[in-house]
């Protein structure tokens, strides 16, 4: 029994970001007690610092570059100029129009109880909150991540800033160096290169976007560099210094090589890390692991009474896997036995063209099928509506397994990937086919409307009968 000072819920969850916010609400409108514990805003990163915002500024920095590349068109514009601040205030507006959706009102017209505050465990089933104690049932920790700061010396010292400050800049930096070449990375980075700034990305593996298909990024990476993006790949920061003209870089490639770069700004992308600081999981019998809270196919955590979902559990970090985990969590607090997969989850990276991918790259079919695997490949310089619009520098590629259907109907999809306009879209087309393990022969029959991109899937699609 709770004492008098304890509040009993049956469902207790740590973390108001869209995983939170979305199991909170699915076990509520169940009939149960349901509290959310937030430290910050209901919302999370998403909503504040992540794809809401980024992707105002990405729009923004877009229609600049539309307006210059104008002259293709037989349009002629004189004169252009950004004025950041107001970009900045376009970019607000929009999240302040989001977020009734994720505040701590709608949550409560829709049965969940929000308090405000830092939720330390205190024991297997209770939390502390302040001065409060809260006991319950069950329990979810969704405390997302933050961004990952690399061990660099000079780094602190010379100062630098993360994707949260730089989608609150109001000054374009003419020089800014970015350390990371993952999606936060090539994002900001073209974004500010089309706002007016020398960008140069510092990536320390081979290519960029390691999860992507490598002709997909090969396509990506030559779009950039025509924009005048500078990279250094393959390569280590092993020294920040701060001089009287800005920052100094001092890089090592591969074979050895050293160098060094002079900046304005820096801009650390080089992924993230999942918040468990200080929540107490020794005291609730919680793995914290070394990548994120240890959870099993049914997201439940070392501890059978508590679940974990979304970005503290570790990559990947998508809003909208967390909300997918968030579902599956609710159900089985609910009494189901739901397990959650990633193999059909797809991802984008909203540069200018989009990078978007489902399922396995072609090295990761062939680890896993051999060579009873067709790869079918099409350009966007095919499609004709690519033509129209003057955007054809992009391709798509599709993985073909025998799968369950044994070849029949082309076989099921093992994986997609798509450099090009609106790749973010088209993707999901794939993951709808990967989803419900259709087969390939489906999407080739369906009809597309022309002209248009999404054409080009069941294009690429029907390559398995032309080949």
């Amino acid at each position: 029994m709770p004492s008098p000072r304890e509040r009993a819920y049956d469902f207790a969850v740590i973390g108001g970001g869209t995983a939170g916010m979305t199991v909170a609400t699915q076990v509520a409108m169940a009939g149960k007690r349901v509290a959310l514990i937030e430290a910050e805003r209901t919302g999370g990163d998403c909503l504040y610092t992540g794809c809401v915002p980024s992707k105002s500024l990405i729009a923004s920095a877009r229609a600049l570059q539309t307006i210059r590349e104008a002259g293709v068109h037989g349009i002629s514009v004189s004169e252009i100029s950004l004025d950041l601040g107001q970009t900045i205030d376009r970019k607000q507006r929009i999240i302040e129009v989001i977020e009734p959706h994720d505040s701590p009102e709608r949550l409560a017209r829709a049965g969940v109880e929000v308090i405000a505050g830092h939720a330390r465990f205190t024991g297997p089933r209770t939390l502390a909150v302040g001065d409060a104690q809260l006991r319950a049932g069950n329990f979810a920790i969704t405390t997302g991540s933050q961004p990952a700061v690399p061990c660099i010396p000079g780094l602190a010292e010379s100062g630098y800033v993360t994707n949260v400050e730089m989608l609150d800049r109001r000054e374009v930096p003419r020089r800014l160096a970015v350390i990371g070449a993952g999606s936060i990375g090539l994002e900001l980075g073209q974004t500010f290169a089309r706002f007016g700034s020398e960008v140069t990305v510092i990536g320390r593996g081979p290519r960029m976007l390691r999860r992507d298909e490598p002709a997909s990024t090969d396509v990506l990476r030559r779009a950039l560099e025509r924009e005048g993006i500078t990279f250094h790949m393959q390569t280590m920061v092993e020294r920040v210094e701060a001089t009287g003209t800005g920052k100094r870089l001092r890089l090592r490639n591969a074979v050895g090589e050293e160098t060094g770069i002079e900046t304005d700004e820096i801009l650390v992308a080089v992924g993230r890390k999942p918040r468990t600081e200080n929540l107490g999981l020794d005291l609730a019998g919680v793995d914290p692991g070394e990548a994120g809270i240890q959870v099993d196919k049914r997201l439940r955590t070392s501890a059978s009474h508590i679940w974990a979902c979304g970005d503290v559990t570790g990559p990947p970090y998508w809003t909208h896997a967390a909300e997918d985990q968030a579902r599956t969590v609710a159900a089985n607090v609910l009494g189901g036995r739901k397990t959650w997969s990633a193999r059909a989850i797809p991802w984008a990276t909203y540069t200018d063209p989009e990078v978007a991918g489902v399922g396995l790259t072609i090295e990761e079919a062939r680890q896993r099928h051999g060579d009873r695997i067709d790869v079918l490949q099409w350009p966007y310089g095919a499609i004709d509506r690519a033509r129209t619009d003057g955007a054809t520098a992009g391709l798509m590629t599709v993985i073909l397994t025998r799968g369950w259907t044994r070849g029949r109907l082309g076989g099921e999809i093992a994986g997609a990937h798509i450099v090009g306009q609106r790749a973010g879209d088209l993707i999901n087309q794939f993951a709808f086919m990967m989803a419900w393990r259709l087969p390939a022969g489906m999407l080739a029959r369906t009809v597309q409307t022309y002209p248009s991109l999404s054409l080009g899937v069941r294009q690429v699609v029907a390559r398995h009968w032309t080949k």
